[in-house]
């Protein structure tokens, strides 16, 4: 269980990982989540929101991807935990994601119970 007030911004353009996402932390009443379909939008809300931890898909469509996300947030003098969500496993891949400043790479799929306890470790 969250036991601290958290703003988590989900950033996937696949809506089925958006809602496995939110409904994962539907029973954490201390978490709001909010969404974006696109790195734009991703980097437009993380600038007006300031949340605390941004989970982001690596591949999506249009001119900013999970990794540039990553590495404007990680920029930004507001910055926060940034985990990347990817279906591509690789060594090659996971170095690329840590190399843009995310504080954790994970390979898709994953479970709820998972993502709720690594969201807790990385914002407490």
């Amino acid at each position: 269980m969250i036991d601290k007030n958290i703003k988590l911004l989900v950033v996937d353009d696949n809506t089925q990982i958006r809602d496995l996402i939110r409904l994962s932390f539907k029973r954490q009443p201390k978490v709001e989540v909010f969404e974006a379909i696109n790195g734009s939008e991703g980097l437009k809300l993380f600038q007006e929101l300031h949340p605390d931890i941004v989970l982001s898909d690596v591949m999506m469509p249009g001119e900013i991807d999970g990794l540039s996300l990553c590495k404007q947030i990680k920029e930004s003098v507001n910055t926060c935990p940034v985990v990347l969500i990817s279906g591509k496993g690789q060594q090659s891949d996971i170095d690329l994601g840590l190399a843009a400043g995310a504080d954790v790479y994970k390979v898709k799929p994953f479970g709820p119970i998972d993502l709720i306890n690594l969201v807790n470790e990385l914002v407490n």
